[in-house]
């Protein structure tokens, strides 16, 4: 009798008994998978259930210790002797780290900023100023400065480096405008290099910016190309 005719020995079908087969064995599935994952680390898939989902379970606290153990080995960093780690976590500042190895938890929960603070940085200095005697000059220099507080340098002052640009401009013309045109072009440039320092160090530690000026360099100290020539006339007529 065909398989698929009524009667016969329990109406038997080729998948199985056909009355009221339900949903598939949710435990028998996890097993089978715990088994055949298993069977990657080592372990063997046998009949027996629970040995095979012992194996699947060491298996998968094997993979979890390794990563875990890469991931915590990600928070080892060496700060050198001339600069200060600066711990974050979550966006917090938490902690200032000195020279050598330290740790810290791993991202994302905590994150190390590297600030150099014995390395002298030079900025230009530009700006066209009056002075006392209402002659126009342009100035050219430089400033160099060290962080001396790493922790307010990142935090204190959003832009440090435009601060202090603005801050010696605002220095410079307070200087220049109490000089000479001719004190400013000859030997007057040193000491206004100086007194402008002065002042912009007043002006960094007011705001807290964490910035040591080392020292302000006036390069050139010159009348505009466009008015150079009758500012030439007229110091040749002064000669003369």
């Amino acid at each position: 009798m065909a398989w698929n005719e009524p009667g016969g020995n329990g109406d038997k079908v080729p998948w199985g008994k056909r009355g009221n087969q339900g949903p598939p064995d949710l435990d028998e599935v996890f097993r089978n998978f715990l088994r055949k994952f298993g069977s990657l680390f080592g372990g063997k898939g046998g009949r027996g259930g629970g040995r095979s989902s012992k194996s699947g379970g060491i298996g998968i606290g094997i993979v979890i210790a390794i990563v875990l153990v890469f991931w915590m080995a990600t928070g080892f960093y060496k700060i050198e002797e001339a600069a200060r780690g600066i711990v974050l976590r979550f966006g917090e500042h938490v902690d200032t780290t000195l020279s050598g190895l330290h740790w810290h938890w791993p991202t994302p929960i905590e994150s190390v900023t590297k600030v150099d603070v014995t390395r002298v940085t030079p900025i230009p200095l530009r700006a066209t100023m009056l002075t006392q005697d209402e002659n126009i000059v342009d100035i050219e220099g430089t400033i160099q400065y060290q962080v001396a507080d790493a922790t307010a340098f990142l935090f204190k002052v959003r832009t440090p480096e435009v601060s202090l640009s603005q801050a010696a401009e605002s220095a410079l013309r307070e200087s220049i405008g109490k000089s000479r045109m001719d004190y400013v072009i000859t030997e007057g440039r040193g000491q206004i290099g100086f007194q402008v320092g002065q002042l912009i160090q007043e002006i960094m530690d007011f705001y807290g910016t964490g910035i040591k000026v080392i020292k302000v360099n006036i390069l050139s100290a010159k009348p505009p190309e466009a008015v150079k020539d009758a500012f030439d006339d007229v110091t040749q007529a002064r000669e003369d």
